[in-house]
This record gives C-alpha cells, structure tokens and sequence, in this order.
C-alpha cells in the first residue's frame, strides 16, 4: 500500500537536521577537554542506557531474536563507531563549517548504493533537486572565504564519515519497515558503545586524558541528549515513511544550520553569498520531496 509520508516524519526531519546542524559547534566545544573517541562512547552509552529503559518500559515492546540481534550490532558499528570515529578525529583537524558541508556527500553516496539496494529510482525533478543541493552547499564553501583551519586529511576522514552514514540510512530504513524508532535507537547505540570502547581504550592509552571544561562538558551534554536521542530518535522515525534517497537529502540543511549558528554562536561572518546559498539548499531539497512517490506505508507502532 502506498501513502504519502506524514507531515510528522518531515517534522521529525527538519528538527532532527537542526539538532545536528548544531552538533559541529557543540563537537568542537567538547574536543576542548575531551578527546575525540571518548566524547562518542560516553553520548553513545548514556543515551543508548536512556533510551534502553524507556524501550523495556514500553507496553507491546518487541521481540528481540539472535538474527536481529546480529542487524543491530552491524547497524551500531557503521552508523555510529565508524561513522564518529572518522567524523570527530576529522572534525579535530579541519573546521566545524567544512566538516558540515562535507557532509553533504551523504545522498550522493545513498543514490549510489541505492541502485545496488532498494532499487528506488529517482525521477528527473528529484535528481535535480539532489544536484541542486549539493551545489548550494558548493557555493557556502566558496563563499566562506576558505573558511580556515581546514586540513585534507581531516576533511577525507569526514567524507569517509559521509559514505558510512550512507550505508546506515539504507540497513535503518530496511529495519524500520516492521520495527519502531526507539527499538531500533537504543539498540544502535548500545552496540556502537560496546564496539567504542577498545578504540577508546587504545586511545586512552596514545594520548591519555584532559581536564574537561565546562564549555566542553556542556558540549558533550548537547551532543548526548539532543543529538544521540532526540534527533537520532527523529531521524530513525522519519525513515520508516520516507524513502531513503529524500530523506537523505535533508542532510544538505545541515551545513545551512551550521553556518548560522556560527554566525549567531562563535560571531562568525555571514554573507548575503552565503545566505543565497542556503536558499539553493533549501530549493533543492524541497524539489526532492516534491514528487508523489511515496515510500511503504510500515506497520510497526
């Protein structure tokens, strides 16, 4: 059966983009008194034991069985080892901006996978709307003055971010067709806490540990609670109604957020450049979703 997505899982989008959009100021408020793996496991686990309690509090809750079991862990280890070992280690050798814009290479690699997975073909107007966004977030790294701070390796790790959250999109939506957003985020992000721990262990002992700060702990509280459960919560409701290759694209507002919030947080300069650009991003990602397909209706609660 085919129904149009409901205006809650766009909702749940546009919040979940704004939570995360703010996460790269917040990154960089933590990495000063934290180190990049640590800051991971500690908003993976305290949210993953969060979400967990009101997952097993739930009435109806699901049936965990040994094959999802094996799904679960693969998804915590792409969608959040992988892809914060590569995006926070990046993030600490390049700028916040960059690293959000970089981030926008996301539905580029999902259409790809796309062909090989879900076999969702775009039309011609959603192809132009991906292109389209991905040229507004183009322009914002022209009109950023080179945006200082940046380093290739850094900005590599965080496109190698951007491949690995690809391939979380499609393993999440695929789950999510008969499982719910809290089952599937509490579980996430304890297996990506279990699989952080020797990374952080080994580099505990690399580099040891930092006095924390209180800009910095106030950064890791953000990243715990309003991105490791709210927005993650948002982000794996929204998948089970929204085809996979339009959802992604919304991670193209990110870089938008991120440069206003720099503007409005860090008083860093925002151009009317600047400002037509993320007007390109938000054309193209209203052209995206603009078409009348629609993904399965899912019948989990």
């Amino acid at each position: 059966m085919s129904t149009r997505p409901p205006g809650k899982a766009y909702s749940a989008l546009l919040a979940a983009t704004f939570f995360f959009g703010l996460s790269f100021v917040a990154t960089k408020y933590a990495l000063r008194g934290f180190e990049p793996l640590l800051i991971a496991l500690v908003r993976f686990a305290v949210a993953g034991l969060i979400l967990w309690v009101l997952w097993r509090l739930r009435v109806g809750r699901e049936r965990v069985t040994r094959s999802e079991l094996i799904k679960l862990a693969a998804l915590g280890f792409v969608s959040l080892t992988v892809y914060f070992t590569f995006e926070n280690i990046g993030i600490a050798h390049t700028s916040a901006s960059e690293a959000a814009i970089l981030i926008a290479a996301i539905p580029i690699f999902v259409n790809i996978l796309n062909v090989f997975t879900l076999h969702e073909h775009n039309s011609t107007l959603e192809w132009t709307g991906i292109v389209l966004s991905f040229a507004g977030v183009v322009m914002l790294i022209a009109f950023s003055g080179g945006s200082g701070g940046g380093s290739l390796h850094g900005n590599l790790l965080v496109l190698s971010a951007s491949l690995s959250a690809a391939v979380y999109v499609l393993i999440a939506r695929h789950m999510l067709v008969t499982r719910s957003a809290l089952f599937l985020t509490a579980f996430q992000l304890l297996f990506g806490a279990l699989f952080m721990l020797p990374l952080v262990i080994g580099e505990a002992l690399l580099v040891g540990y930092r006095q924390p700060t209180v800009e910095a702990v106030g950064g890791l509280v953000y990243l715990t609670l309003f991105c490791s459960v709210l927005a993650y919560l948002m982000l794996n409701y929204a998948y089970r109604f929204i085809e996979a290759s339009k959802a992604s694209v919304f991670v193209n507002l990110v870089p938008v957020v991120a440069v206003a919030s720099a503007f409005l947080i860090l008083d860093e300069r925002f151009t009317t450049g600047q400002f037509g650009a993320a007007l390109i991003v938000v054309a193209g990602v209203w052209l995206t979703n603009r078409g009348e397909r629609a993904a399965r209706n899912p019948s989990a609660g």
